[in-house]
């Protein structure tokens, strides 16, 4: 084979060209970086609880049942699933107290089928990313209307210099080390002296500690299953009275006309 200047010859080659090395691994370090700036945000508390519910989902066969003993509302005192409405075997009204990964409070079976339990999970992903984008959108808008309020010219600080780096009302409205010239009025030489003054930068590093405080998950009034047998008076009703009480309570009728 005949070797000209242009063909390659491996390790060995003297062409300045050939030992340039390749540059297509830079993207690849840039998303990695991308990650894990967004791994490193804080997370809103519905972005916690829908990734909560996403991975229990994950995880679980359906068959557990709730260690809280679910809810026996019925959508009267919470609002109506949004997941699983009604169990299918036994067709009990679940309200959001009952959640899907759990068993079906009165009957035990499961209430979402395999693939029910997956198309739940690409809804919970795809509410995710929606509630992510949004909440993004609006810190990016307070950020423009604190910097609206100033009524200056919008100011970049260090922290908001770095592309992708999330920054607060705070730190947008005082840049860091941003240095102001106070004038003061010496009472005894009567001269006017003029000093630097720096205030105190904002710490990203207290404000993320604030926010990783894990808050108690409130708790709901649940109504419990109800007794396995009906209470019922033993005694026969009286002709002369058919609307008593028997079971002892003291109730008085009122006739329609009344009422």
């Amino acid at each position: 084979m005949h070797h000209t200047a242009w063909t390659k010859k491996g390790a060995g080659s003297s062409l300045p060209s050939d030992r340039i090395p390749s540059k297509s691994q830079a993207p690849q370090s840039t998303k990695a970086k991308g990650r894990q700036k967004d791994a490193s945000q804080p997370k809103s508390k519905a972005v916690r609880a829908l990734e909560r519910l996403r991975d229990d989902l994950r995880k679980a066969s359906g068959r557990e049942p709730d260690s809280k003993g679910g809810c026996f509302c019925q959508a009267r005192m919470h609002s109506l699933s949004t997941y699983t409405p009604v169990c299918r075997s036994c067709g009990l009204i679940l309200c959001d107290l009952n959640l899907p990964n759990y068993a079906c409070p009165h009957c035990g079976d499961a209430l979402l089928t395999p693939s029910a339990r997956e198309s739940r999970v690409q809804t919970l992903e795809a509410r995710i990313e929606e509630t992510l984008a949004q909440e993004e959108a609006d810190r990016q808008r307070a950020i423009q209307m604190a910097r609206a309020a100033e009524g200056a010219f919008p100011t970049l600080s260090a922290a908001a210099s770095r592309a992708g780096t999330p920054v607060s009302d705070a730190q947008a409205s005082h840049p860091v080390n941003q240095t102001h010239k106070v004038l003061s009025l010496d009472s005894k030489t009567r001269k006017v002296k003029v000093s630097s003054y720096t205030p105190p930068a904002v710490s990203r590093t207290a404000s993320a500690e604030k926010v990783k405080v894990k808050e108690p998950e409130p708790e709901y009034k649940r109504v419990p299953a109800p007794p396995a047998e009906v209470a019922c008076s033993a005694g026969l009703p009286n002709t002369q009275r058919p609307w008593a009480n028997t079971r002892g309570l003291n109730v008085t009728y009122v006739p329609p006309g009344r009422a």
